[in-house]
């Protein structure tokens, strides 16, 4: 029974394949790579839809007849191993929750670890948590997970998202240890992904850390214009709307077809009684999002120091540069000095709040960019 939602254009996860955009080549290639055991290390930008794209291979390898079973884990939330270790065996508990006796059975894998079931309060999905306390017992629970794994007659695939997270944590040598125990399972292929770059390329491409070419690094870029203009304008069109060609060019130059920014956008868009949309109505929708998210800019403005503010002004106004610390970009913006700049850049790095793209650095949240453009520019 397909699912019916009334806006077309969603932003807050994933529904089923009529409301997801192209990504037939990506979508093919990891399921390809899935099926020949090969492990993959997907890598985008923010909100260039990632997640949305694991979790549309989950629901097609979920319909094929032949059993498999995808265990997805965001480690985005996890800040140490034993909130890994949590996020682990609750996705394990949730994929399998429709087996007779499977609580009983995981609880007893694990019983060492003095397992806790409850359940979410809003959603009613199970959780587990787990109490480690030595690095010893962190490397036990992990070490029961794959091997309770091992023992299942499906076919599996395990998708840990936001995978970077695990070279924040507190424990020493953790990427070994993991590296070190899903070797003991090649007949599981893993799915690796992230949307730090700086993070998580360098964890599988440099020779000196444990997962180094363990994985088939793939990037993931914008959806292909000429794709989002079909689904787009069909959409509209099966409710009687029509969108203009030139309007839905603004979109895609305003949110630099990104695939968040661009369903964000759509999604306000359909709601509107307008049913002929032109660029007139895409601009009263900026309006919208940049007022909507202005009182968070704003502290944002209160938290970051004020020359790093200064240069993300600077950048955005500039819609990207290429040499930040070059005299020519200091001087037209009144920064301080080169020396301030590089430091600068560094931080807001850090902080995530700029990014390179091909050469060219720019702020990382579009609607923010956005708006320090219209502020500022």
């Amino acid at each position: 029974m397909k699912t019916k939602i009334s806006n077309p254009f969603v932003t807050g996860g994933y529904i089923s394949p009529e409301y997801f955009c192209d990504r037939q080549n990506e979508t093919t290639h990891l399921i390809n790579a899935i099926a020949s055991k090969r492990n993959i290390t997907l890598i985008s930008l923010r909100r260039m839809g990632k997640t949305g794209l694991l979790k549309h291979v989950q629901y097609l390898l979920n319909q094929r007849k032949q059993s498999v079973t995808v265990i997805y884990v965001d480690l985005m939330p996890t800040t140490n191993g034993n909130e890994m270790l949590n996020a682990l065996s609750s996705a394990l508990i949730r994929c399998q929750q429709n087996e007779k006796g499977i609580f009983e059975k995981i609880l007893n894998a694990l019983s060492s670890l003095r397992p806790k079931l409850s359940y979410d309060s809003l959603t009613g999905q199970p959780s587990l948590k787990l109490k480690v306390e030595t690095p010893a017992e962190l490397q036990t629970g992990i070490e029961h997970i794959f091997r309770y794994i091992s023992g299942m007659k499906h076919e599996l695939v395990f998708m840990l998202d936001e995978f970077q997270q695990i070279s924040q944590y507190p424990e020493k040598n953790m990427e070994n240890l993991i590296r070190t125990i899903i070797q003991s399972y090649p007949a599981v292929p893993f799915i690796f992904s992230g949307s730090s770059k700086h993070m998580l390329e360098p964890m599988f491409s440099s020779a000196t850390r444990p997962f180094y070419q363990s994985a088939e690094l793939m990037y993931l870029d914008k959806i292909q214009e000429k794709e989002y203009r079909s689904f787009i304008t069909e959409k509209f069109e099966a409710s009687n709307k029509k969108i203009h060609k030139d309007a839905l060019t603004n979109i895609f130059d305003w949110t630099r077809l990104h695939t968040f920014y661009v369903q964000h956008v759509c999604n306000l868009l359909y709601e509107k009684e307008d049913t002929d949309i032109d660029k007139e109505n895409i601009n009263r929708v900026f309006r919208q999002i940049l007022d909507s998210y202005e009182p968070m800019y704003i502290s944002y403005r209160k938290l970051i120091p004020k020359q790093q503010f200064r240069l993300l002004q600077a950048i955005a106004i500039e819609n990207g540069i290429l040499q930040p610390t070059s005299g020519a970009f200091i001087k037209k913006h009144n920064l301080v000095s080169a020396s301030t700049v590089a430091s600068s850049m560094i931080a807001l790095v850090d902080k995530e709040m700029i990014v390179n793209v091909e050469g060219k650095w720019i702020v990382y949240d579009v609607f923010f960019s956005n708006w320090l453009e219209y502020q500022y520019g």
